[in-house]
């Protein structure tokens, strides 16, 4: 409710309604789901790490949270609809700065309340399973729409993914490869592809990553090498695409 009343004293009605149905949704006992991301068009570049977030606070509200830290789970979900609107928006930077920071916060509280609690007398430790074996490499295909570089809805997820695994493999080296169909000249494919992979890269959010990825390199093909071979002028979805590799 108060981000509700907030967004009506902007004159944003439409988001002032919105954030009240999700507070009388709640007090009917029955809460409403995290904004998904494709409810709102954010800037590329902050997709990934909201999309992190959003699957974080879901799989939280989905285990034990709102029962060992209802008031932190309720609290860090308000605050993530709070960015996700904010970032929509992407003009008030305090404001957007400020539903991040709460969002952090309550989720830390969170995943404190989540913990397994240390045992006073803990039973011996079983023998350790074998290491899974830690991958070396790993693909991700992000495709657009035609004549398109804006990420979307699907294309975020799949790069949330993508970033998590250069955390985990902690790569040392990401190459994004850019494609077009064959629909259009050559010349323009060729600058289509190169604004998608650069697109990709800003969504990943490299920099934040830096010192586990140590090289990132961007290859662009426009209708070359296609996936799927078809005449000149043809539009075909699976040929407009970047190519996420990851190597350990």
């Amino acid at each position: 409710m108060a981000l509700s009343e907030l967004e009506f004293l902007e004159g944003d009605y439409a988001d002032s309604d919105a954030f009240a149905r999700r507070a009388m949704s709640a007090a009917s006992n029955n809460p409403t789901a995290p904004e998904e991301m494709s409810a709102r068009k954010l800037p590329a570049a902050n997709q990934g790490e909201m999309a992190t977030a959003r699957r974080e606070l879901v799989e939280a509200l989905a285990a034990t949270a709102t029962e060992k830290a209802s008031v932190n789970a309720a609290q860090a979900q308000a605050a993530f609809d709070c960015w996700m609107q904010e970032q929509e928006e992407n003009f008030q930077p305090d404001d957007i700065a400020k539903c991040r920071a709460d969002y952090m916060a309550s989720m830390n509280a969170v995943r404190s309340a989540l913990a397994p609690k240390a045992s006073a007398a803990p039973a011996p430790a079983p023998a350790p399973a074998p290491k899974a074996p830690q991958r070396m490499a790993a693909t991700y295909t992000v495709n657009f729409d035609f004549d398109s570089d804006q990420i979307t809805g699907k294309a975020s997820q799949i790069i949330a993914e993508a970033g998590l695994a250069v955390d985990e493999m902690k790569a040392s080296t990401i190459i994004l490869s850019g494609y077009a169909d064959r629909a259009g000249s050559e010349a323009y494919n060729m600058k289509l592809s190169d604004r998608r992979a650069k697109a990709v890269l800003g969504a990943l959010d490299i920099r934040s990553r830096m010192k586990i990825a140590g090289s990132t390199e961007i290859k662009v093909y426009g209708e070359k090498n296609n996936k799927k071979k078809t005449e000149d002028g043809v539009r075909e979805a699976e040929n407009r695409r970047v190519k996420i590799e990851i190597i350990r």
